[in-house]
């Protein structure tokens, strides 16, 4: 846990240094987002403002269901690539690079249509699970609510890998299924950092519910994603120097520059199979020559 408090307390550091950037990527964060908040904000007001449904009240709430789904992944057209354009934006403070604003529209451009899925796929499996936590616990079934805890178990486990999915797509440039899958083995094997966030994202989500004209738009977009980025950025490099997967093109293991070659000798291109495009979690192997 000391680990995401370290990365946080850099994120907020970073964002006091490079206060005007930050403030501007966090707004061109928030400007395509909005469509998707407004949908979650009239499902709740109207989920809070419905005391049931039975009857002819169903053909109201049926619609309203139907509209929001549309309405809600049409949102997600524009919130998915903005949240890669965040990252984008962000990982060169992660990796100790310059800030560049450019990144935004780069990062957004050349992930659109994997951000948008995996932000479709995302906020499908954290409705499905909320649904079914909230069906589960007003059912007059005897003892089927010990089924609503088990879908808020799966809830707390789907917050977790929240702050790995965009990093992972930014920094390993897959396709989503392997984000959705490292994501879950990232968050498993670090339980203490995927703690730690989970416990400074709640905090910070709370502090900004009230004051969230200021903070939202303004602020927390950019030290979450910042503190996202740190702790993923640290724990590829700790992979890439036990060999749990393969450096980039160019790179030594465990650093990010390209190494020195002697004049005499030919330079040694690292290869990868499909074994390695997989991702996190495999043995130790050895770099094909």
């Amino acid at each position: 846990m000391r680990d995401a408090w370290r990365h946080f307390r850099a994120a907020v550091g970073e964002f006091y240094f490079e206060l005007p950037r930050m403030i501007a990527v966090s707004l061109i964060w928030f400007i395509p987002t909005v469509p998707a908040l407004w949908v979650a904000f009239r499902v709740v007001t109207f989920i809070g403002g419905d005391p049931g449904a039975e009857g002819d009240a169903l053909i109201p709430v049926v619609a309203f269901g139907t509209q929001a789904t549309f309405f809600g992944f049409l949102s997600l057209v524009a919130a998915g690539p903005a949240l890669a354009g965040l990252h984008s934006a962000i990982a060169p403070l992660a990796r100790g690079d310059l800030f560049e604003m450019s990144m935004f529209w780069r990062g957004a451009r050349t992930h659109f249509r994997r951000a948008w899925i995996l932000a479709t796929v995302d906020v499908f499996i954290g409705v499905v699970l909320i649904l079914n936590i909230w069906f589960y616990w007003t059912s007059e079934i005897p003892g089927i609510w010990l089924l609503a805890i088990l879908f808020a178990y799966a809830l707390f486990a789907w917050g977790c890998i929240q702050p790995y999915l965009f990093p992972l797509l930014i920094e390993l440039d897959q396709k989503v299924t392997l984000v959705l899958r490292n994501a879950v083995f990232v968050a498993m094997d670090n339980l203490g950092l995927t703690l730690g966030m989970f416990a400074i994202n709640a905090v910070m989500i709370s502090i900004a519910a009230p004051l969230g004209a200021i903070l939202v738009p303004f602020a927390l977009p950019a030290i979450l994603a910042n503190m996202h980025l740190r702790a993923v950025v640290t724990v590829i490099e700790r992979y890439r120097e036990t060999g749990r997967i393969l450096p980039r093109d160019g790179e030594s293991v465990g650093e990010g520059h390209r190494p020195k070659v002697p004049q005499d000798e030919a330079p040694v291109r690292h290869e990868r199979n499909e074994d390695d495009a997989r991702g996190l979690g495999g043995r130790p192997r050895r770099l094909n020559r």
